[in-house]
C-alpha cells in the first residue's frame, strides 16, 4: 500500500515538473511575442520619442515603426519647428536589429543601427556643440517597460551623411556629408568619423576636406584621439587633445599644419607683401572665457617678398623713390619664420624673422588685439640701397648699420584692414621733394637758366630748399 503511494507520489511530481517545464517554454515563447506586439505599438513608439527627444534635448517624435522577423526600420525623427532646445534634428531612415538571445533575457539590444542621414540647425536656445549621445545602456522608460524589459543596449551606431547648419550658434562653422560610427558603452563613447566636408566662415580658408576624426567621450569630457583634415590647395592639418564641454569648455592640445594657406593669401601688414602658405605648430593650453590660449611657431613656405602695386606698400615707395630693380621685383625669402602666443581677442607675434638676401631683412613683433593693430619692425635694407634712401630723406631714416643692412625702426598702428605706419609720410614727403628737384633740374636744363644769379636760376635754387637737401 506504501509502495502504491509512493508511486503515486512520484507520478504527481513528475506530472507537476513537466506541467511547469511547458508553462515556463510557453512563457520563453510567448514573451517575445508580447514584446514584438509592444514594440510595434504606439505606446513603444511614444516611448521612444520621448526617451528620444530627451537625449537630443529637443521635442520631436518618431516615425511608425516597421518589424520584419528581428529587423525594424522607420523613416526617422523630427524635431518640431518650434521645439525648444539648443538644436532642432532630422534624422532620415534608422534601421535596425535585435539580439534574439539576449530578448529571453528580457534584455532588447540593438547590436547595429544604421542612419542615413542627422542634420542638425541652431534651434531656440543655441550653445557652441552639439548635445553627444550618452552611453547606451540604460532603460527606455523604468515604470513601463520593467514588466517586459530589464534593460536596452546599442553596441554600435552609423550615420552615413552627417551635417551641422552653419549658425551663430557654431560661430559661422558647419559639416556637411560626414560619416560618423558611434561605439556607446557604459565606460566611454568611441567616435570616429569620416570623409565628408567642414564649412568655414573665414574667406581664406573657404571649405576643407574631413579625412578622419578619432576619439573618446565621457560626459562631459572629449579625448580627441587623431584629427587630420585637407585643404582644397593640398594643406594639411593634424590635431590632438582633451576638452571638458561643462559647464564651461576647458581643453589642452596640440594641432600641425603644413602648405596651409594664409589669411588673404599674402602677408605685409602695408609694409610690404608676401605670397606664401604656412606651416608650423600650436600648442593649446588653456581653454579660458573667450577663447583659446597657447603658444607656436609659424615659417612660410615658397614665400618671396613682393613691392605690391604702386605705392600700396612701404616697399612700393621704396621702390619708386630708389628706382632700383631689386626693390621692384619679387625676391625669394631664404628665411621667413616667427613665434606667436594666443589669448582670448589678443594675438602675438614675436621674433618676426624674414630676409631676402642682399635686398631686406626684417626683424621685430607685432601685436593684434581685436582688429587693432601695433608693434615695432626694425626694417633693414642692403647697405647701397639704405644709404641712397638715407640721402633722399635728408639723412632722417636708415641710419643705423648692422651685418651689412641699414635699418629703420618702423612703428605699427591702425588695424588688420587698414594698417599704419610713421616711415610712410617720410617716404612720400621725400619722393615729393625727389619730384620737384627733378622738375626744375628739367626747367633749368630746358630754358638754359641754372646761374643762381638769374631770376629763373635764383627761383630754381629756392624750391630746391624748400624740400631739403639733394640727394647725396
Amino acid at each position: 500500500m506504501s509502495d502504491i503511494k509512493s508511486g503515486s507520489v512520484v507520478k504527481f511530481a513528475v506530472v507537476g515538473l513537466i506541467l511547469v517545464l511547458v508553462s515556463t517554454g510557453a512563457a520563453y515563447l510567448l514573451l517575445p511575442k508580447l514584446i514584438f506586439r509592444w514594440l510595434g505599438g504606439d505606446e513603444f513608439r511614444l516611448l521612444a520619442s520621448k526617451q528620444l527627444s530627451t537625449v537630443l534635448k529637443t521635442e520631436g517624435e518618431l516615425e511608425p515603426l516597421t518589424w520584419s522577423s528581428f529587423t525594424v526600420q522607420s523613416g526617422g525623427f523630427t524635431s518640431r519647428p518650434d521645439a525648444a532646445g539648443p538644436w532642432l534634428w532630422k534624422i532620415q531612415n534608422v534601421k535596425t536589429s535585435i539580439s534574439v538571445r539576449l530578448l529571453l533575457d528580457r534584455v532588447l539590444r540593438f547590436p547595429e543601427i544604421t542612419i542615413d542621414s542627422v542634420a542638425l540647425s541652431q534651434g531656440s536656445k543655441p550653445n557652441l556643440l552639439p548635445v553627444v549621445p550618452a552611453p547606451a545602456e540604460g532603460r527606455i522608460d523604468k515604470k513601463s517597460s520593467s514588466e517586459l524589459l530589464k534593460d536596452v543596449q546599442i553596441g554600435r551606431m552609423r550615420i552615413q551623411s552627417f551635417g551641422l547648419k552653419p549658425s551663430s550658434a557654431t560661430s559661422g562653422w558647419g559639416v556637411q556629408g560626414v560619416q560618423v560610427e558611434l561605439k556607446p558603452a557604459p565606460q566611454q563613447t568611441e567616435f570616429e568619423l569620416q570623409k565628408g566636408d567642414i564649412l568655414t566662415p573665414l574667406d581664406w580658408v573657404g571649405t576643407v576636406n574631413l579625412d578622419q576624426v578619432k576619439g573618446q567621450y565621457l560626459d562631459p569630457t572629449l579625448r580627441l584621439q587623431e584629427l587630420l583634415i585637407q585643404s582644397k590647395s593640398g594643406g594639411t592639418l593634424t590635431a590632438s587633445g582633451e576638452f571638458s564641454l561643462s559647464p564651461s569648455i576647458q581643453g589642452k592640445g596640440k594641432m600641425t599644419w603644413q602648405n596651409w594657406p594664409i589669411p588673404g593669401g599674402k602677408l605685409g601688414v602695408g609694409l610690404f607683401n608676401i605670397p606664401a602658405t604656412m606651416s608650423g605648430e600650436f600648442e593649446l593650453t588653456e581653454w579660458r572665457t573667450g577663447g583659446p590660449s597657447g603658444k607656436g611657431v609659424v615659417r612660410l613656405v615658397g614665400a618671396r617678398l613682393e613691392p605690391g602695386q604702386g605705392s600700396q606698400t612701404i616697399l612700393g615707395l621704396l621702390a619708386l623713390l630708389t628706382g632700383d630693380n631689386r626693390l621692384q621685383q619679387s625676391n625669394p625669402l631664404a628665411t621667413a619664420q616667427a613665434k606667436f602666443s594666443l589669448q582670448p581677442g589678443i594675438y602675438d607675434v614675436n621674433q618676426i624673422i624674414a630676409e631676402a638676401p642682399g635686398v631686406l631683412r626684417v626683424v621685430g613683433q607685432i601685436r593684434m588685439n581685436g582688429q587693432n593693430l601695433g608693434g615695432q619692425i626694425q626694417l633693414g635694407l642692403e647697405r647701397g640701397l639704405g644709404g641712397k634712401v638715407n640721402g633722399l630723406t635728408g639723412g632722417e631714416c636708415f641710419r643705423r648699420e648692422e651685418g651689412g643692412y641699414l635699418y629703420e625702426a618702423v612703428n605699427l598702428s591702425g588695424t588688420m584692414e587698414r594698417p599704419q605706419n610713421d616711415l610712410e609720410p617720410k617716404l612720400k614727403q621725400a619722393l615729393t621733394r625727389t619730384a620737384v628737384r627733378t622738375t626744375v633740374d628739367i626747367i633749368q636744363k630746358a630754358t638754359g637758366n641754372t646761374d643762381p644769379n638769374t631770376p629763373a636760376g635764383a627761383a630754381g635754387q629756392i624750391l630746391k630748399s624748400l624740400f631739403g637737401p639733394a640727394p647725396k
